[in-house]
């Protein structure tokens, strides 16, 4: 590289480089006295940007930034921006973009540019959290997202982002084109070295072949080191350039004291360079012009496969941000008004007709439509929706035309939450891959140790032969398949699931699903479908069924159990005071009476009165202290692929569990038509997870599937989990995995796909090893020349990369 972290900025450098800039490295232009006071001494600034940002960190303290970053950064445009981010402090925005984190304080997202390193991360977070009114800020240098807490009366967002576009990061709100952006540009960047290393290579080998050509029949020596020369001149620039991603990478690992991947193959670039170019030069021998940057055009190929792989495995998350119009119709007294969707606040109502999209979760309060929620739920065919009925933003209106009441907007909403889900899980690192990514360590060290001794052997033989041999083992060597086998599978796997309907939020499960020895199914809500009716009142004291239901829904309105959507229809609004929501029931104070509703032995120890008459045992009870009560029964169907689901399971040999909340009756009946011989009634969420553990004492394999209502702990505790997305609030929710759609189709899919994950990871893992411990002794023995070496590391890590794109096949059942 032309100029080092240490030449460049570390402050432990000799004194200044006059001719780099302390803090971006680039050349300070003639005759410039731009400096800034860094520990104590003048230090040169190549730009005004570069001094402003030099001197806030400086007045700032932070000078320890110099010292911990082990990359460059982007020279700064620093111009006013004073008034670039002051709608950022508008009420629209913040609700918008930000979520409520208690005590007056907002958890807000912003995507950054510029950062390099770890030591921008200390530098972002230092820089934050020493204003007031900052409670915590975390960057991801992996995406530039910076997770932000902080309190907008105090520390406005304005300020905070002009603060950070003078320190040199410039922010943006975490809009649904960031990562979309980030990934093009990305890819633009990969392709230009793509295309350099390519034209390189064919100009190269064309001199190359020329050598070859004339070693047989005959050359001058003249003409040979002319096209020595010219091959140097072409690819010196061309390795330089193109080289960069593998360079940075290895100069970071080394930062951190790790053999990073990238360090034996930027060695063998550098090292075959640097030699080739003073044989050329100085001495007489053969050059490796040619094996560089073929070595190079393959292996920047593989990794722009790599990449491609990866941001496809991210494509599900893109899609479901970027679902949302820009603008929506908000009914006013004068009609109707176009604002932008971030202008939508709870309690509005929005017009939407055939072809529009849902802007925000809400109710229906007018009309009837056809809403196709394929997106959200994974379902094919469009759903009616009438007065009444809970919508999802980002559903499409087929037909028909609805009034709808704004419920949540933003990050408030389901869509989100599913976002949410996705993010960290596409950043979170499996135990099976970080075990590969040990052993890629071990291997690199153990090549590095081989490649000297080898070295060394061939100096006292044929000291001519060092320099390909260094070059073929460093390079054939490279564990970069054994690295790349278990991530891409997993990543594949997960998007083949997605499109099933099954969004992976742990990817250790993947690993772990094909293990599972006995499933542990809730009932309500589970294998049973949400929507719940009444069919059934069984009344006293004289009251009439319809003042029954009425007392029921208002206590059930405060409710989020799946059976509180049955009295939804029922709900004339009657007010209940004083509730208090409990997991088997709701209390609460209706026309100055205190009533309890819910399982009817909670309801007996609630009030002290004997609750298991008038057929109360299986039927959801309605009492009060005077001594009245009512049974209400309430019925679903079973959810569909249930029977589908428990008969896959018991074919494989999987033992089948059905614990729940319900009454015996109930539960019986449910296990009676799917075959499910251990049942477990009346179950509080505690018994469930004593159950669990109790499983897995006995050395089961637990898998859960539930609805997240009231299994949050049971999920939690389970080896594998799998929550359904129309229970609780998404980004709330324990589980692995969770299921989009409205049946558990997917599920089965997960249980049938998840042992071809395992096969592939085997297989990836199984052929990375044998090729690298094979290649080497080999290439140690001088029979694999640089250019075999380049094509076989290419290959072998393509080869895991298409080997684990099978796993994205998955279809939708």
């Amino acid at each position: 590289m032309s100029r080092t972290l240490a030449e460049s900025s570390g402050t432990g450098a000799a004194e200044a480089d006059l001719e780099a800039c302390f803090h971006c490295g680039e050349p300070v232009p003639h005759g410039s006295a731009l400096t800034a006071e860094i520990g104590g001494r003048p230090r040169p600034m190549c730009c005004a940007g570069c001094r402003a940002v030099a001197t806030m960190i400086g007045a700032s303290g932070l000078d320890s930034y110099y010292r911990f970053r082990d990359a460059l950064p982007s020279r700064p445009d620093v111009p006013d921006a004073a008034g670039r981010f002051e709608a950022w402090d508008r009420d629209a925005v913040l609700d918008w973009h930000g979520r409520d984190a208690g005590d007056g304080r907002l958890d807000v997202t912003l995507v950054l540019e510029n950062v390099h390193c770890a030591a921008c991360a200390w530098l972002v977070r230092r820089f934050l959290t020493d204003h007031a009114g900052v409670a915590d800020a975390r960057l991801d240098i992996a995406d530039g997202r910076l997770r932000l807490v902080f309190e907008p009366h105090r520390a406005p967002l304005s300020r905070l982002a002009a603060g950070l576009a003078g320190l040199g990061y410039p922010p943006h709100l975490d809009a649904p084109g960031a990562d979309a952006e980030r990934d093009r540009n990305e890819r633009r960047r990969m392709l230009r070295y793509l295309a350099v290393a390519g034209l390189g290579m064919m100009q190269v080998m064309t001199y190359a072949i020329a050598n070859y050509l004339g070693a047989w029949q005959g050359m001058d020596a003249a003409t040979e080191q002319f096209f020595k020369v010219v091959s140097m001149l072409v690819a010196v620039p061309v390795a330089l350039y193109a080289g960069q991603p593998f360079y940075r990478s290895a100069l970071e690992a080394l930062a951190r004291r790790r053999a990073g991947m990238d360090l034996p193959i930027a060695a063998a670039l550098l090292i075959a360079l640097s030699a080739s170019v003073l044989i050329t030069l100085f001495g007489h021998g053969e050059v490796y012009f040619d094996s560089v940057v073929m070595f190079l055009f393959f292996l920047l190929l593989g990794r722009f496969a790599v990449l491609t792989a990866r941001q496809r495995a991210g494509a599900l998350g893109t899609a479901l941000a970027r679902a949302l119009p820009a603008q929506a119709r908000r009914r006013t007294a004068e009609g109707a008004e176009s604002v932008g969707i971030v202008e939508l606040r709870p309690g509005d109502r929005v017009l939407v007709s055939a072809g529009d999209i849902v802007p925000a979760d809400g109710t229906v309060r007018d009309g009837r439509a056809r809403l196709d929620e394929a997106l959200m739920t994974g379902e094919a065919a469009p759903r009616p929706r009438a007065v009444g009925d809970a919508v999802l933003a980002g559903s499409v209106v087929a037909s028909g035309q609805l009034e709808i009441e704004i419920a949540a907007t933003g990050r408030e909403t389901a869509l989100a939450g599913i976002v949410d889900l996705l993010d960290p899980a596409r950043r979170r690192r499996p135990g099976i891959t970080r075990l590969a990514d040990r052993m890629a360590g071990v291997f690199i060290g153990v090549v590095l140790v081989a490649t000297a001794v080898a070295a060394a052997a061939w100096w006292s033989v044929d000291p001519g032969r060092v320099v390909p041999v260094m070059l073929a083992m460093l390079v054939a060597a490279c564990p970069c398949a054994l690295a790349l086998g278990t991530p891409t599978a997993l990543a594949s796997a997960a998007r083949g699931l997605a499109r099933a309907g099954l969004l992976t939020v742990e990817p250790d499960a993947l690993e772990v699903l094909p293990r599972v020895t006995r499933v542990v199914f809730d009932k309500t809500g589970t294998l049973t479908r949400r929507e719940f009716t009444v069919d059934e009142v069984i009344a006293s004291a004289g009251r009439a069924s319809g003042e029954i239901l009425a007392i029921a829904a208002a206590l059930e309105r405060h409710s989020t159990h799946p059976l509180a959507a049955a009295f939804r229809i029922h709900d004339t609004g009657l007010e209940a005071s004083g509730v208090e929501v409990h997991e088997l029931g709701v209390a609460g104070t209706v026309d100055g009476r205190n009533w309890c509703i819910g399982r009817a032995d909670w309801v007996g120890q609630r009030l002290g009165i004997e609750a298991g008459g008038a057929g109360a045992a299986s039927r959801i009870v309605l009492a009060d202290r005077g001594g009245e009560l009512h049974a209400i029964g309430v019925s679903a169907g079973m959810r569909r692929g249930a029977d589908a689901l428990v008969a896959r399971l018991r074919e494989a040999g999987i033992g089948v569990t059905l614990a729940s909340g319900d009454h015996e009756g109930p539960v019986a009946e449910m296990a009676g038509r799917l075959g499910i011989d251990d049942v477990h009634a009346r179950m509080r969420p505690a018994d469930k997870l004593a159950l669990v553990e109790s499983l897995r004492a006995r050395g089961e394999i637990v898998a859960v599937v539930g609805d997240g209502v009231n299994d949050a702990p049971v999920l939690a505790g389970a080896d594998v989990s799998v929550a359904m997305a129309d229970g609780a609030p998404l980004a709330g929710t324990q589980a692995d995995l969770v299921c989009v759609g409205t049946s558990l189709d997917a599920v089965i899919e997960a249980f049938a796909h998840a042992p071809r994950v395992r096969s592939v990871i085997r297989q990836n893992l199984g052929w990375a090893l044998a090729y690298n411990v094979s290649v080497l002794p080999l290439a140690a023995l001088g029979w694999v020349p640089p250019w075999a070496a380049a094509i076989g590391m290419s290959a072998s890590s393509l080869a895991v990369v298409l080997n684990a794109r099978r796993l994205a096949g998955a279809e939708r059942r």
